[in-house]
């Protein structure tokens, strides 16, 4: 009895050295990626980020529909995100369920759905049309560079990932798949740093609604 007890034990620590060992790799080949053009994206999207709210609130014009529209898209992709930040464990599996069975990139998703929203919150069709042209040319750059990465890391199994589920824009298939329930974690999503994106939204909201209601520094144009 004591020897199968030794026996389980080792097995648990093998393991853990096992799972640690593959953590580490992982880390290194992101390192790997984290550099060039990868690196330059990463600070352009981060800065893209803030400057497109930015001058969406400054050049914005009351126009209901789109207020409307706008607020539920800013509150949708940054539920999309909170939801998949809380079920992701970065660089330690290959996350497939869930919302990364709507698609392989729901974080990225979210974000453009979110930008998106600000651009309806503007009243502005000519910033809806330039933010979806420029935050999805941004992305699909990333998520292919990123795409040859994870392919090296979980080989086989990202592969059969390609081949099954969506790269960002979800398939009635995709959408039936990601119902399945999956562990959720709100400390998850806390340790992913996406709080701060959620109150970002609901505060960006909450600016436009504020500007429009006092109508602060509106501008003698429109774009259209």
């Amino acid at each position: 009895m004591l020897s199968v007890s030794r026996s389980c034990s080792l097995e648990r620590g093998n393991c853990w050295v096992s799972k640690l060992g593959q953590h580490a790799e992982i880390q290194q080949h992101r390192k790997k990626l984290k550099q060039g053009v990868y690196l330059t994206l990463t600070h352009l999207r981060i800065n893209l980020g803030f400057i497109f709210p930015l001058a969406m609130l400054i050049l914005g014009h009351m126009k209901l529909p789109l207020f409307v529209t706008g607020s539920a898209l800013v509150l949708v992709g940054a539920g999309l995100r909170l939801y998949s930040a809380g079920v992701l464990r970065k660089d330690k599996r290959l996350q497939r369920t869930g919302p990364y069975a709507l698609c392989r990139n729901p974080l990225f998703l979210g974000t453009i759905i979110l930008m998106l929203g600000f651009a309806f919150l503007s009243g502005s069709w000519t910033l809806v049309v330039l933010t979806l042209v420029v935050f999805w040319s941004v992305y699909m750059w990333v998520i292919l560079l990123e795409e040859r990465w994870l392919l090296e890391v979980f080989g086989e199994s990202y592969g059969e990932y390609l081949r099954t589920t969506p790269r960002l824009l979800p398939t009635f298939r995709s959408l039936s798949a990601s119902f399945t329930r999956v562990p959720y974690s709100f400390a998850q999503a806390r340790a992913n740093h996406e709080l701060k994106t959620t109150v970002a939204g609901v505060v960006g909201v909450l600016l436009f609604l504020v500007k429009y209601a006092l109508e602060l520094w509106i501008l003698p144009f429109s774009l259209w």
